[in-house]
């Protein structure tokens, strides 16, 4: 059987395809500690394949791609002076195919059918944790919660959330066939119930965030363009303002409360304390990417011992910045910081834009919520994560959209016409 380019690579045609990879991915991503090697070789082939089959996805535009892949080449690039150089470039490659398949995704799966395989991977995920998982006692939190099939309720919820994200979206921003309609609000129900078992703040606080950048741009792209832009500046100035005075009047604090968290913020701030003195060592290019958690350093021990990682694996300092700058310095945070400012300023630039497009609105909730998320995780600088991914289909998309709208406005321009008709005569322009 001949099976069509189209139907791999062309976001119009390759539901079929592109749906299923990514529940598959959702999956690996959720379990690929619980189902082995062979699931993470199963979510490579689904989007490396198609790169094989179709170079043009990502060679036919170029710039925005390699901009984006300065981050993973560097990460690799730390492999010349890592003191684990082995770690650090295992490490170092399963993040830049990580990274990579996501930019592949945001060239041939369209935004819809993100929020439609993201659903029912988020789905399939849930309803695992909830049949396989249990209770634990959180070290960092200092709390019992329900953590699923996860070593941690964050990503209990973490998950959670996405899954409501997409799921709603997919009603309320796609408006999907009746079909699918109880998927969707299936998929909403037991991802409200995680999130709620999780008792995960961070997740919380996340969606919180993540549905308020939705709702905002929602109301931006509803207006005229020439309205958006003063809008978005009272709404961006407004928030500066009350976020200051917030922290004065100790809102900050009484957030922590609600969450049953102190100011240390339950242990972070002396582990932010402790990575900071460690990365002043190395403050320029850092230690080497993934090169801090190892078995054998002696720093890394003492942490896991304070914290009762008995596993030795899977921990890390909790913000996305720190981890940054412990492993690969002040150019690697300069790095990550671009691309956190990315993810603030392409929604908004894409807003500003003419027309309105739903899938910005889901877009815009996403980068949010890495970037809420940021604070207290590493969501998007780590291998085989779905922060990894995501962030990657995030900005390549949102790079492309803002590309096409350029590109309708020159068209949509009337030709300038010569300022005297000889010139437009000796040139072939009638005047």
């Amino acid at each position: 059987m001949i099976i069509r380019q189209a139907r791999i690579v062309d976001p119009e045609q390759n539901a079929v395809f592109a749906v299923p990879a990514i529940v598959l991915s959702m999956i690996v991503f959720a379990y690929s500690v619980n189902f082995g090697p062979i699931s993470i070789l199963a979510f490579y082939a689904c989007w490396l394949a198609p790169f094989v089959m179709a170079p043009r996805i990502l060679l036919g535009r170029p710039g925005p791609v390699l901009l984006l892949l300065v981050v993973p080449f560097f990460f690799a690039l730390s492999i010349l002076w890592s003191d684990v150089p082995g770690t650090t470039l295992r490490a170092a490659i399963q993040y830049g195919i990580t990274f990579f398949a996501g930019l592949v995704a945001a060239r041939i799966t369209s935004v819809g059918n993100l929020a439609l395989g993201g659903t029912i991977g988020g789905l399939l995920v849930l309803a695992y944790s909830a049949a396989n998982g249990g209770y634990s006692y959180d070290y960092i939190d200092g709390d019992f919660a329900f953590n699923g099939a996860f070593s941690s309720k964050n990503q209990l919820g973490y998950f959670a959330t996405l899954a409501i994200l997409f799921s709603l979206s997919l009603v309320w921003i796609f408006q999907s066939r009746r079909a699918l309609q109880p998927l969707a609000f299936l998929t909403a129900g037991v991802g409200f119930v995680m999130l709620w078992l999780s008792d995960s703040a961070t997740s919380l606080l996340s969606a919180f965030a993540a549905f308020a950048a939705i709702i905002f741009m929602g109301v931006v792209l509803s207006l005229a363009p020439w309205l958006r832009r003063t809008v978005v500046f009272l709404v961006l100035t407004g928030s500066v303002a009350l976020a200051f005075a917030s922290l004065r009047l100790g809102a900050f604090d009484a957030v922590l409360a609600a969450f049953g968290r102190d100011s240390s913020l339950t242990g972070r701030t002396y582990l932010w304390s402790q990575a900071l003195e460690f990365g002043a060592a190395k403050p320029v290019l850092g230690l080497g990417y993934n090169a801090f958690w190892t078995h054998g350093r002696p720093t890394a021990e003492m942490l896991w011992e304070e914290f009762y990682i008995t596993a030795r694996t899977g921990f890390h300092f909790h913000n996305l910045l720190i981890e940054t700058y412990v492993g690969t310095g002040l150019v690697g945070l300069a790095l990550v910081v671009g691309l956190c400012l990315l993810l603030f300023v392409m929604p908004l630039s894409a807003a500003l834009g003419r027309g309105s497009v739903g899938s910005l609105m889901l877009m815009s909730g996403l980068a949010i919520l890495f970037l809420v998320r940021s604070a207290a995780e590493v969501d998007f600088i780590t291998p085989h994560t779905v922060g990894s991914f995501l962030v990657a289909f995030i900005l390549l998309r949102l790079f492309d959209h803002n590309r096409s709208v350029r590109h309708a406005v020159q068209l949509s321009r009337p030709m300038q016409q010569p300022r005297h008709p000889s010139l437009g005569k000796l040139s072939g322009v009638a005047p």
